[in-house]
């Protein structure tokens, strides 16, 4: 029987070539890209839940809260937290703790920046990160122990066995051989907690001073909570602030931890720093859907459409003894096999888009096809195949065969619900396309805004160095490449352009809480970036006054104090050293334009910084060396500052980034999605103007003999195709109407992240209004110049 449905509906599908083309290839766009976005949203949220029972591991995060109103919530710790949660509370099982060091690796005469994290010696025990080598028991018990992931093994030991071989690190002033003892798989790309290089957490330990170290307000480390049961972390968190009141009676704020679960780190945006926002899977999900479902009324329409043009098939097969059950098989059958098609042809679609896929949304999908997969696509064609296949099956077979067949048979119009689907349609295209042009002109105007600096040809070097040494190697490189011609100016700071600039926080002499972002620079920084002073003067290259006791702050902060005329005065807390204010910049976006500019110092000696109270910098800036170059050749200058480098850098390996390039990838997340949308809309405008062509199509079909008699009563070609394209062009204006408040609102909410916003006016609007019109009249206006040039006597004599 099913071979009889197969073989009828293909040769239904031979006959009606251009609407199963249409409906085939219309429900395979929407089933692929579907398909990715599904992949793409079950990527976010598969993080970190490869570990075993990972609904016991948390990371302890701390809430601080002072009487003055100061609040801080850090995902940083102690390094005293874990080991103090860990004897108080029966509930935790065992923390790990975690840093990161930075350190140059010695090999073969050349010096490697490398980045490695510090783990307590259990964390190959607790964590499922599998060793391919070592034990994981005894990979960190030992102060020079490393383990290195197989990346590492091909860098350092290619065609080698590296354990017990040993790296030459240099951190700081301190050289040491590090024995490797085991290596690790490259951790996948759904963690959350990534590394290359792993050694003991007492290398932690032993770079942080020693009053720190016992400083439960002294945070550089990640410590996670292994439970015993996962409802026991709110029992910790509660018991915590009384612990912490019995620790320090004497301590006047509130101190909580808080345990979140390790598999939310990546997207609970009620913490700080998530690596990404649900936000952004709910947009996608809902484009997907709202795809598929275009792809699916196009389907479900048409099929119900032709199935009425199939009722004297249907008196045929009861007159020649078909039962209702046969034919509710037949059509459902049809509908089945029509949908599996689609389906199949979806899954290639997305295999073959994967690789663009993976490129516009940052991930590494490695394929599309698993066995959950494809028992969701053929979910899917069963549940599209029942849809199509309900009306044909339920209704028509229950059609009196004698009527059928002599011509008396009456189907209800479903003009209304047509049309109502058409208009749906357009309504989601057309705001797709809104939302696509406004997030364009947003991600534009980010691009293109002045933001009160250079940011192009301005390339940002690491020292990697302790500060001492830092400040020497800037030293070195300025003075040799200063007088170059293709050199602007160099500058160095302790953050550049870019990253994330570092906050403090005081109480004022009136006791009023404030918080200030701040950098340290050099004499040459503001220059190198540009920065226009607005009032006084910029720092003096050998003048002590300044490096010793100088200040320059943004207009934000003379608003903030109140100040007429902030120069030669000082910041008003009482643990600030000596100081003062020697000149005022205009304001400039050294934080993403989702931030409003903060009130900001810049100093040249960081131990202005100490009147913060919990911040403690003693000797150099110069973190991060900054080039503005004026050559037209950024490739050649690349090279030659690359030799400069290599000459003044005693060995070290030559890092660096553009700060344009790195303010665009601020907007990384935002840009994907951007293009994403981009082909979202377009999708959805090409299948519903597919689903237009064949509903124009299959009207005009019907209404041959109208046409006739309209020319034989005096109608011309252009009223015809005027009267139908109007027709459709109708239901597209009532589209684009209902379109304005649903992008309206999206557009609104999308737009409250940021705080610089571009002007969206109308113009997007009336563009994805006249785009969508456009597009119809030619989906329609074929067919319906098809219909003008008929021949009237043809028309009157159709049997339609």
């Amino acid at each position: 029987m099913f071979k009889n449905y197969f073989l009828v509906a293909i040769r239904n599908m031979k006959r009606e070539k251009i609407y199963a083309l249409i409906n085939i290839f219309g429900l395979s766009i929407g089933i692929a890209f579907c398909l990715l976005i599904t992949l793409f949203i079950k990527d976010e949220h598969s993080y970190d839940k490869f570990h075993p029972e990972h609904e016991k591991i948390f990371r302890v995060s701390m809430l601080e809260n002072y009487p003055d109103g100061r609040e801080y919530f850090n995902t940083a710790t102690s390094q005293v937290l874990g080991p103090t949660l860990e004897e108080n509370f029966p509930q935790i099982e065992r923390t790990i703790r975690t840093g990161f060091l930075s350190g140059m690796v010695v090999e073969n005469g050349e010096n490697f920046q490398e980045s490695m994290l510090t783990a307590d010696p259990d964390f190959f025990n607790k964590f499922n990160f599998p060793l391919v080598s070592g034990e994981p028991s005894q990979a960190l018990d030992k102060i020079n122990n490393l383990v290195i992931t197989e990346n590492y093994v091909s860098k350092y030991f290619a065609g080698q066995d590296p354990i017990g071989q040993s790296l030459t690190i240099r951190m700081g002033e301190v050289e040491e051989d590090y024995v490797i003892s085991g290596v690790a798989k490259n951790p996948p790309t759904n963690s959350s907690i990534q590394f290359d290089m792993v050694i003991p957490f007492e290398n932690t330990i032993r770079s942080t001073a020693e009053n720190a170290r016992t400083n439960f307000f002294y945070v550089n480390v990640t410590t996670y909570a292994f439970l015993e049961e996962s409802l026991k972390s709110e029992q910790v968190e509660a018991g915590f602030s009384g612990l912490f009141k019995k620790l320090f009676p004497d301590f006047s704020g509130d101190i909580t931890v808080k345990l979140q679960p390790l598999a939310s780190v990546r997207l609970d945006t009620d913490y700080p720093g998530a690596a990404s926002d649900p936000l952004y899977s709910y947009i996608l999900g809902g484009l997907a859907l709202l795809v598929i479902l275009i792809a699916i009324i196009n389907f479900v329409t048409l099929s119900v459409g032709k199935s009425v043009d199939r009722a004297k098939e249907v008196g045929v097969r009861k007159v020649m003894g078909a039962v209702r059950k046969q034919l509710i098989g037949q059509f459902w059958g049809e509908a089945i096999i029509i949908s599996l098609i689609s389906v199949c042809i979806g899954l290639v679609l997305s295999e073959v888009a994967l690789v663009k896929f993976n490129e516009l949304s940052g991930k590494s999908i490695p394929q599309v096809l698993s066995f959950e997969v494809i028992w969701i696509c053929l979910l899917l064609a069963l549940l599209v195949g029942f849809l199509a296949g309900f009306y044909p099956s339920v209704f028509l077979s229950r059609f009196n065969p004698v009527e059928v067949l002599k011509g008396k048979m009456k189907v209800a119009d479903a003009g209304l619900m047509r049309k109502s689907l058409v208009i749906f349609q357009f309504v989601i295209s057309v705001s797709l396309i809104v939302c696509a042009l406004a997030m364009n002109k947003q991600m534009k105007y980010i691009q293109t805004k002045n933001l009160g600096f250079y940011k192009e040809q301005v390339i940002a070097i690491p020292t990697g160095l302790n500060e001492a040494n830092s400040q020497a190697l800037a030293e070195r490189l300025k003075n040799k490449i200063i007088s170059r011609e293709d050199v602007e100016n160099v500058g160095t700071s302790f953050f550049a352009i870019g990253q994330s600039w570092g906050e403090g926080s005081f109480t004022d002499a009136d006791g009023v809480y404030r918080s200030l972002a701040f950098n340290v620079v050099d004499a040459g920084f503001l220059r190198t970036m540009g920065v226009e002073i607005s009032s006084g003067r910029d720092f003096y290259e050998d003048n002590d006054g300044d490096k010793n006791e100088g200040v320059i702050v943004n207009e934000a902060l003379v608003r903030e104090f109140g100040w007429d005329d902030a120069i030669g005065k000082s910041l008003p807390g009482n643990n600030f050293p000596q100081h003062q204010i020697v000149g005022v910049v205009k304001d400039f976006h050294y934080a993403p334009l989702r931030e409003v500019i903060e009130p900001l110092i810049l100093p040249m000696s960081p131990s202005i910084l100490n009147g913060f109270g919990d911040i403690m910098y003693s000797t150099s800036p110069a973190r991060k060396i900054t080039v503005r170059a004026k050559s037209e050749d950024l490739t050649s200058f690349m090279a030659d500052l690359e030799n400069a480098w290599k000459e003044v850098a005693q060995g070290q390996e030559f890092n660096f980034f553009f700060i344009d390039q790195t303010l665009a990838n601020q907007y990384e997340a935002e840009i994907r999605i951007g293009n994403i949308i981009d082909y979202s809309s377009f999708f959805a405008l090409v299948i519903a103007c597919l689903g237009l062509f064949s509903l124009a199509t299959m009207i005009i079909k019907k209404r041959v003999k109208e046409i006739g008699v309209r020319k034989v009563l005096g109608a011309t070609e252009t009223n015809i195709a005027q009267m139908f394209s109007f027709e459709f062009l109708k239901l597209v204006l009532i589209s684009i109407l209902l379109s304005v408040p649903l992008s309206f609102f999206f557009i609104s909410k999308w737009m409250e992240s940021f705080v610089y916003k571009a002007d969206i006016g109308m113009d997007i609007y009336l563009i994805s209004g006249f785009s969508a019109i456009i597009i119809a009249l030619v989906s329609v206006g074929y067919q319906a110049t098809k219909a003008a040039l008929m021949n009237p006597v043809n028309s009157l004599r159709s049997g339609e």
